[in-house]
């Protein structure tokens, strides 16, 4: 298990940066859901529900109808997951369940959502296989995602500390992405179609961007001093950098419609 997701920290942190800098247009959760395309009484998973934001944006927009079955592989996040469905007034099932190896049997469900999570799956083939095996045939997948240019501009910025006791996650590029998702989809679904959206913002608030490069940043239980000297000299070298302006960061993210 990616060891970023076993609690919401550090996707709160990235969440909390998007918040900030959420440019123009519809909320992109709410932009998501509008394509959520299913019966009034249809029976809905969510793999990788994280910090479960998708229900805690629409919640007013939720069929009471709908039997919701949400699941995540981190305790963490299930927990998070029992609380924001709790607050928003809706009935869920939540499990811990590995997508790779869902719990569940064949066409069991009508729609299912898998949001920016398929890029953390080691084995993509076959998690995709296992969204198709439970969706009925005609069933609805919406798999959000990024494109390869997100977050150039921030994303390069804690490469340089990497090295055998810092590591950096997120800088690479990903495994599922905006460009190359389809041909992923398309190994079991028929009929995938792609909607994007492109932008830049100007990132100007250092204790936000930083918050979001030490999400990215994982350092021994107890660093040296030295680490400690090295990462304190480059959070400060950040600070100079966006004093001087703020950063031009490319945003390019969407989803799958995948039948």
């Amino acid at each position: 298990m990616l060891e970023a997701y076993r609690t919401p920290d550090r996707l709160q942190a990235r969440i909390a940066f998007h918040d900030r800098y959420a440019g123009a247009g519809e909320d992109f959760h709410r932009w998501l859901f509008s394509h959520a395309e299913a019966a009034a009484d249809a029976r809905v998973l969510e793999v990788g529900a994280g910090t479960s934001r998708l229900w805690g944006t629409n919640a007013d927009r939720v069929p009471p109808g709908w039997r919701l079955t949400l699941t995540d592989v981190s305790e963490g996040m299930v927990e998070a997951t029992l609380g924001v469905v709790a607050d928003a007034g809706l009935s869920a099932s939540v499990h811990l369940a590995d997508v790779q190896s869902l719990p569940f049997g064949d066409g069991e469900f009508d729609l299912a959502f898998a949001n920016h999570m398929l890029y953390h799956v080691p084995d993509l083939p076959r998690a995709v296989a296992e969204l198709r095996r439970v969706l009925r045939p005609g069933g609805l997948l919406i798999a959000a995602t990024n494109g390869a240019q997100h977050l150039s501009g921030l994303r390069e910025l804690p490469v340089e500390l990497a090295d055998d006791a810092v590591t950096v996650v997120g800088s690479a590029g990903l495994s599922f992405t905006l460009e190359n998702g389809g041909q992923e989809l398309r190994r079991a679904f028929g009929d995938v179609v792609v909607l994007r959206r492109d932008d830049e913002v100007l990132a100007d608030d250092p204790d936000l961007v930083l918050a979001y490069l030490r999400s990215m940043i994982y350092l021994p239980d107890e660093p040296s001093p030295t680490v400690a000297a090295r990462l304190a000299a480059w959070e400060a070298g950040v600070r100079t950098r966006m004093a001087e302006g703020p950063l031009v960061v490319q945003r390019s993210s969407g989803f799958f419609l995948a039948r």
